[in-house]
Parts: structure tokens; sequence; C-alpha cells
């Protein structure tokens, strides 16, 4: 039976609603302890992932048209009798390790996704399709169930970057201390709970270490969720009142388990049911704009930040960050003990292996290594003195905090080399706040002037380099030289590019 029913209900009706109904398939012993990772909770936490620009609309496809792959009308919700749910639950716990079983807990988690938070869970639909390869591909070295890829939608809602009040970070939810013991680095420049694959390693690490303890997937779970002393102690207590030495059991301990993990596992039922059931409640994927098979991880040698592979490359480094959370100030602190890694669009592989050493130029290079950086490869030499050009005037800038040699360079229009050689910078040339730098002007009030007259253009859908170089009256090599843009002139609608000297 389908039935129709409005597209939200008021956020106090669900809780009180979920109150009233007694569970179905479980004793109802199981049902008298408060529920805090309830239905309710996990609305308002999906609201307020939502809110994130990881989820904001312009990284996703709208379908078209009035009808979908499923055959409804785009803006019917369908709902099912109870008997419908516990079918279809049933058919998916025949086919999987876990002891999947419906009731109201699960039904209310159903309700969450299917039809209070439609939008977001199209749109979580849509990120399966980059993180989905990736989990399963490390759940399977380490043994665990392919079906555990759908905690992460659980614990994160798919995005990389999230952070819980307790400090939990990224799609696994690690805090520091259990990530720091399966490798997870977290300094000033890396978060590595932020880097979806090795998070997805370690998670698949510490699941199979849980299971190793505990004989079931369940407990396993309550356990990554509460750690394993909770999970200990409410077997101790389950034992004690049914005097027997077993109940390993989820179910038979849910009660004694602290409130959260009480609503943990049946939220990871309902996502499991979700995810096989989408079309039957009308919920079609919302497409990200990068698909896991459109995206190549590459090895960068060298210290290098996010601003110099967007102009090296000619890529959006909005798109850079997107792909790469981990680096938290948008530089890749690689070097001699350790390599690093950095996930692009495939199309940009080729340009990346063909311009790679362009990344390394000894002069941008060290100058854009933020202070604190000592892992890096060879010294760079020293710069040769260069005479600004004439005519021109001295000015003094103090660094500030976060600044670079390249973002002051840029500010002031100047090259690098200029700012290098005006102030003897050799060596690694570094900077450090409060320093004290020489910035040639000129007289003339042009680029060399804090640059005010340094102008930009955001691309346009269709345009190419020759419509842009027309619209200001510049060459296209000119426009190519000033963006450091490859000779196969390759660029992207929302890309900055620089149009005046």
């Amino acid at each position: 039976m389908i039935i129709r029913i409005p597209y939200a209900l008021p956020g106090l009706l669900l809780p009180l609603l979920l109150l009233l109904l007694a569970p179905i398939g479980r004793p109802a012993a199981a049902a008298s302890a408060p529920d805090v990772f309830s239905s309710a909770s996990l609305s308002a936490s999906l609201d307020s992932l939502m809110q994130a620009s990881y989820f904001s609309d312009e990284h996703f496809a709208v379908p078209s048209g009035t009808e979908t792959r499923s055959g409804f009308p785009l803006q019917f919700v369908p709902q099912y009798s109870d008997s419908v749910y516990a079918a279809r639950i049933e058919a998916l716990n025949r086919k999987t390790p876990f002891n999947l079983t419906y009731n109201n807990h699960v039904k209310g988690f159903i309700r969450v996704y299917a039809v209070d938070k439609r939008i977001a869970t199209t749109k979580i639909l849509g990120l399966t399709r980059i993180y989905f390869p990736m989990f399963e591909a490390a759940l399977a070295r380490h043994n665990v169930p392919a079906d555990m890829k759908y905690l992460a939608i659980v614990e994160s809602a798919l995005n990389p970057t999230a952070v819980s009040r307790a400090g939990a970070k990224g799609l696994w939810q690690f805090m520091y201390g259990t990530g720091s013991r399966y490798g997870l680095e977290s300094s000033s420049f890396i978060e590595d709970r932020f880097n979806p694959r090795k998070a997805s390693d370690a998670a698949a690490r510490h699941l199979r270490d849980l299971y190793n303890i505990y004989g079931d997937w369940f407990l396993a779970l309550a356990a990554y969720n509460s750690g394993p002393g909770n999970v200990n102690k409410a077997i101790r207590k389950a034992r004690a009142a049914s005097g027997s030495s077993g109940n390993r059991d989820y179910w038979t301990i849910w009660r004694y388990l602290p409130a959260e993990t009480r609503g943990y596992v049946p939220a990871f039922i309902a996502v499991h049911y979700i995810m096989n059931y989408h079309r039957e409640h009308n919920l079609e994927p919302l497409l990200p704009g990068f698909l896991y098979r459109d995206i190549e991880s590459v090895e960068v040698r060298r210290p290098v930040s996010f601003e110099r592979v967007s102009l090296t490359l000619g890529l959006p480094i909005e798109d850079l960050r997107f792909l790469n959370p981990q680096y938290k100030i948008g530089f890749v602190p690689a070097g001699n003990t350790a390599k690093g890694e950095l996930r692009i669009p495939e199309q940009y592989a080729r340009v990346f292996s063909d311009r790679e050493n362009d990344l390394y130029d000894p002069v941008v290079t060290a100058l854009d290594i933020p202070e604190g950086i000592t892992d890096t490869a060879e010294v760079v030499p020293d710069v040769s003195p260069l005479q600004p050009s004439p005519p021109a005037r001295i000015t003094t800038h103090r660094v500030a905090k976060g600044e670079t040699a390249a973002s002051i360079a840029r500010r002031y229009g100047i090259s690098i080399r200029e700012l290098a050689a005006l102030n003897g910078l050799g060596g690694r040339m570094l900077i450090q706040r409060g320093q004290r730098l020489s910035i040639a002007t000129t007289d003339t009030g042009s680029r060399k002037n804090s640059g005010r007259d340094v102008r930009y253009h955001r691309v346009r859908r269709g345009e190419t380099l020759s419509d842009i170089a027309s619209e200001y009256r510049i060459s296209v090599r000119r426009l190519a030289e000033w963006n450091r843009i490859s000779n196969k002139k390759i660029i992207r609608t929302g890309q900055k590019l620089r149009v005046s000297p």
C-alpha cells in the first residue's frame, strides 16, 4: 500500500508520534529507554550539514523533466505500510551478515531520509558515486562487509569535512586519539581525518579490530560509536539482569547502552534500506560535479600551494579544495621523507604530467612555503639581484599573519623575482610575521600600486580564451602568459583570469 503524505511534518510532531508507536519485531523493553540519537536529532544534524559549502547546490546537477526514473511525478512523496517496510528489510537481511530488523526506531529514521530531508538524501545519493567505490576497496582489504559503507552516511552524511561538537572529524568521524592510533596525522598543515582515502582505510581497520573483539557486527558498530568500555559495561549489565553468561547480541543489550548508541544501529538499518530502495521512495541522485571515475590521484614531489597548482594547470582553486580537504591551508607539504597526494579532475592529469616541473620553480615554490614547513626537498639556490624597472619608488610592507611572499607580490602586482631581489631573499626565502619588506611601486600608479589596477575576469559558460582576449582587447598569448595557461588553452567555467598587466 502506498500512502501519500505531506512533504514534512512539524519538527515536534514526529518525535511524539514515535513515542506513541509500539516497537515492531522486538520486545517492548527495548523501547523503554530514551533515545538521544533520534530521528529529530538526525534531522537537525542534516539541516546543519546542508548549510556547509560542500552541499551547496552549485556542486550538484539537478535532474530535468517532470517524471523520475521511478515513474512517479517529481514532487510525489510515497510512503508504505509497516508490512512493506518489514518485508523489504527482511529481503536485505538475507543478503547481509548484519542482523537487520524493522521496528519503530528504524521507521522513524527512514522517514527522516525519505520524507523530511529528501533534498539532503538526494545529494547523499549523488555523493555515493564519489565515495562508495573508495569505501568498498578499503573494506575489502580488511575483510569487512561491503555494506559497512553505509556507516559513513550515518556518521557524516558523506561530508569529508564534517566536525562534531565533540571534535570528531571527517567522513568516518574519528576523534583525535583514535585517528592517531590508526596513523591519521593531525598537524597545522594536514588533517588526515579529512582525507577520504586514508580515513576509509583507518575506519576499515578499526571496525575489523572491533569485530575481532565481539564477533558481532552490530556490537562492533556500537563500540565504534561509544567505545568498547561502554559496550562491555552493557554486556555485564545484561548478563546480570538475565542471570545468563550469554547476551552478546546487540538487541539484548540495547537498553543498557548509552542513549546515543541506542539510536545508532537503527539509523544504520534505515540508511541500508534507503540506499537500496530509494527509487521506491521517488528519490533520485543529484549528481555532484565530480564523479569517482572522473578523478585521478597524482603524486606531488615538492612543497606546493593550491594557488601554484591552480595557476599552472588552469584548474580552479575551489575544485582543489573540494577534492583535497585534508590540506588545511591549501598547501601540500611534500618533501624528501613523504610524497604528497592530490586528487584532480581526470582531464587535468595529462596537463599535470606535462607541466609538473613548472610547479616546482625554485623561487616561486620557496616563497609559497608557509612558516613551519621544514621537511622540504633540496634548498633553493640564492636569487641573483634584479633591478626594479624605473621609474619607481620604494614603499614598505609589514608582513601580516598568514601572508606569504607570493601573496604579497600578487597584492602589489609585482613579480616574485622582483620582490626577492629587492629584499635580498636567498636560500629558502622564507618570510616571517612582522618582517618589513621593501616594495617597488611606479610613480604613475600602474600595476605596482597595491594591485588596485589589476583586473580579473570570471569565465562564463561557453567562453574561450579568444573570446575573453577580444573582450579586453589583448592577445591570446598575453592572456595565457598572465595566467600561466599551457598551450592547450584549457579553461573552466567559473575560473578567475587576470586580464590586465
